[in-house]
């Protein structure tokens, strides 16, 4: 009797736990390397040697060019053909110049995705706003900030326009990474801007129920146009 129990609980054990996989090298790769870029270990326009990073970790250049090429994907180095790596550098006028498109072509995005997204895939948009507002209520800047971006991303990717999406990952990510490197310098400021972005979200999400897509569109431009007054205030790039 003893053994059959302990096989049933054997059985039902095995039916509620899975094997954990182990965090691979690459990953742990980019905390530590994305964790020196934030803590300013590595400073802004520094050149990062994949060679010499290999062989401190004690691992191949190959898994610190996937390890480089992911960090790229998050704006916080910017890799160049023959040229190498550098940690993304942003001065106040770039910063700047990027609103100046930005508010011009993320409306649109607001305003396509509106018009295009099925029912299912607004829930989506809404749960990634939940998410960030969660993480902004833990004080969580990291998972707030990466929520947030996903919240858009996703917006950019129903406008259905490849194009527009492509522009816009291009042109916003690195200001995202700029936030989380820059945080320490003005932690009110950047305080104030989580909430704006939270009102902001409440709003673009407001209008989607109503089904009006050109509030969206204008809530969005009116956001963005207020970010880059508040640039030099609340986000010093490096010079």
């Amino acid at each position: 009797m003893a053994d059959d129990c302990g096989r049933s609980g054997s059985r039902s054990m095995a039916a509620i736990f899975q094997k954990i996989e182990p965090v691979s090298k690459k990953t742990r790769i980019v905390s530590l390397l994305r964790d020196a870029i934030i803590s300013g270990a590595i400073q802004a326009g520094e050149q990062i040697v994949e060679g010499k990073v290999a062989q401190q970790f004690g691992v191949g250049q190959g898994l610190i060019r996937e390890a480089l090429i992911e960090l790229e994907h998050h704006g916080f180095v910017h890799r160049t053909p023959f040229s190498g790596t550098q940690v993304s550098k942003l001065t106040l006028e770039d910063a700047q110049q990027i609103f100046d498109i930005r508010i011009q072509l993320e409306p649109l995005a607001f305003s396509l995705a509106g018009r295009l997204a099925n029912s299912e895939e607004m829930n989506e948009v809404v749960e990634l706003a939940a998410k960030s507002k969660k993480a902004a209520a833990a004080e969580d800047l990291d998972a707030f900030f990466e929520s947030h971006l996903a919240f858009r991303k996703r917006v950019w990717e129903l406008s259905g326009n490849r194009f527009l999406k492509q522009t816009l990952e291009r042109l916003v990510i690195p200001l995202y990474a700029l936030y989380l490197i820059r945080r320490s310098h003005n932690s009110e400021g950047l305080a104030q801007t989580i909430v704006d972005c939270i009102e902001h979200q409440d709003k673009i999400i407001s209008a989607y129920e109503e089904g009006n897509v050109e509030e969206a569109r204008r809530v969005a431009q009116e956001f963005l146009s207020e970010m880059k007054e508040y640039l030099g205030t609340r986000l010093v790039p490096t010079t």
